[in-house]
């Protein structure tokens, strides 16, 4: 076919023009930032979680719009293609052989129905030099155009349209005044010469379908987003119900009601914390007890020898001038100002081994001599209550330890044994040699015993037994305050214990030279 060529239908011929249609070049906007303003700091967890709630939704919606284009732009191209083809090849299998009027006319027909189910518009035409002789043509709505078909006429005439026949049985975009059309081509040899098939649709990405599926689109895109505020504000609610109810009990649990429980309603998180927190509670609860304890256990404490140091002191203002009764009395006073001190000591020593600031001098230490200098600091229990102390000290047992924490570990465990001495009044203390250079201290009384069940509970802070015969005194930290002292050297220390017939207390160090 040549560059240049003429249309002759009917009555009508219609010049090609000189110039092909050009291209124009399109300007791509470019968009300035819109400076953003501060984000509001949200500090409720239920908005934040409405809003993250909210903005997954929206951010699908983003994701859902991008892909609708990206079908629209690419796909549906593809697919329009797709069906020019499949519509021209079926055409081109049902060409005529002759192109007489009979076989037209037959053809014509068929090709109307074909045009108006597939919406798209056909062309027959010959070409005679550089005539282009239009055999007939049919709309997209399948009606045979009197006057040649505008759509078509502008693609005929382009220039381009030689390489739409080029290429054969493929689908070609081309432009045009009317606009962009994805044209088929196929050239036929029958009896009569060749004859030119041209089926062709407007290339529309927003055609009334596209329209429309945008429509619904936008229709799904307000109700999904209404959706997702009313589902976001119940979720949130919902997820934050536990966390208002955590918040309530920590309150009333912060104001000292301690019969709060918290639950975390089958959630694997809210289990943990709610677990955690009644963890915390019960410590917190334990801990409140033990301080009342402690109080109660030193104020009582603090107010006997207090009494006793006043009483004797007026005592001794009032009574006559006696030698001996006025040491006797000096005796009492400084006696009970020492029960003052062992209990202040303790509350303060706990407190250090409790944060760990205790440091430990090792050194080789005589515990002979030491349990002897212990034993006479109760000369006055013996003189006062008639506390036997029987003592069993092997001399010369030597350990490698912190002599001044050592003595108050003793003096903790046979102050203790005095309180629980029995109806014998008797209090043992043996110190003894091991083979292996070691050295092991005993403390016992025949007191009443401790229970199976509260053997594990004796070396706690605070803990009395209920089966003592006299009203105890001591800050009830004194064995705690062995324990930690023991555990500081890394010595085995333990107790043994039978209902009736009392306990014995015991501890080894390590001989001089070890750890």
């Amino acid at each position: 076919m040549s560059d240049k060529r003429k249309i002759n239908h009917e009555k009508h011929a219609y010049p090609v023009p000189p110039d092909s249609i050009g291209t124009q070049d399109t300007d791509i906007p470019m968009y300035e930032s819109v400076p953003q303003g501060r984000k509001r700091f949200v500090r409720s967890i239920r908005r934040r979680t409405s809003i993250n709630y909210l903005l997954y939704s929206i951010i699908l919606l983003i994701v859902l719009w991008i892909a609708f284009f990206i079908f629209l732009f690419s796909v549906y191209g593809s697919m329009q293609r797709t069906h020019i083809e499949d519509v021209g090849a079926r055409a081109s299998q049902a060409f005529p052989i002759k192109i007489d009027d009979h076989g037209m006319d037959l053809y014509r027909d068929r090709m109307r129905g074909m045009a108006s189910s597939e919406e798209v518009a056909m062309a027959v035409f010959t070409v005679d030099d550089d005539m282009i002789n239009v055999l007939f043509v049919v709309d997209s709505m399948g009606n045979i155009a009197s006057e040649l078909y505008v759509p078509v006429s502008s693609v005929m005439e382009n220039d381009d349209i030689g390489w739409i026949y080029d290429n054969q049985g493929k689908v070609c975009k081309m432009s045009t005044v009317e606009g962009s059309y994805m044209c088929y081509g196929t050239v036929h040899d029958t009896v009569n010469g060749s004859a030119y098939l041209l089926v062709m649709k407007k290339y529309e990405i927003f055609n009334q379908q596209s329209v429309r599926l945008i429509g619904v689109l936008v229709i799904c895109t307000v109700v999904v987003l209404l959706l997702s505020v009313m589902f976001s504000m119940f979720a949130s609610k919902v997820q934050t119900r536990q966390i208002a109810d955590f918040s309530q009990k920590a309150k009333r649990l912060a104001s000292g009601d301690f019969n709060v429980r918290f639950s975390g309603d089958g959630v694997d998180e809210y289990d943990n914390l709610a677990n955690a927190l009644n963890a915390a509670k019960d410590e917190m609860k334990k801990a409140e007890k033990m301080q009342r304890d402690l109080v109660a256990n030193v104020s009582h404490d603090i107010r006997t020898p207090l009494t006793m140091i006043r009483a004797y002191a007026e005592m001794l203002r009032d009574m006559p001038v006696d030698e001996k009764k006025r040491k006797k009395t000096a005796d009492v006073i400084i006696s009970e100002a020492e029960r003052l001190n062992v209990l202040v000591d303790d509350v303060l020593n706990y407190s250090k081994l409790e944060a760990g600031v205790l440091e430990y001098k090792l050194e080789p230490c005589d515990l002979s001599k030491t349990a002897e200098a212990t034993l006479m600091r109760f000369d006055i229990f013996r003189e006062r209550d008639g506390i036997k102390f029987e003592k069993h000290i092997e001399k010369g047992a030597v350990a490698e330890c912190d002599k001044q924490k050592i003595e108050q570990v003793l003096y903790n465990l046979v102050i203790n044994a005095v309180n629980y001495s029995g109806d014998d009044n008797t209090v043992i203390l043996s110190v003894a040699k091991k083979q292996d250079g070691g050295v092991r201290v005993e403390v016992s009384d025949h007191g009443k015993g401790i229970a199976p069940d509260e053997i594990d509970s004796v070396w706690d802070r605070y803990y009395r037994s209920a089966r003592n015969k006299r009203t105890t005194v001591g800050s009830g930290l004194g064995l705690s305050i062995c324990k930690s002292i023991l555990m500081g050297h890394g010595a085995e220390y333990g107790v043994r214990s039978e209902l009736g017939k009392g306990s014995t207390f015991w501890f080894e160090l390590g001989g001089s030279g070890k750890q």
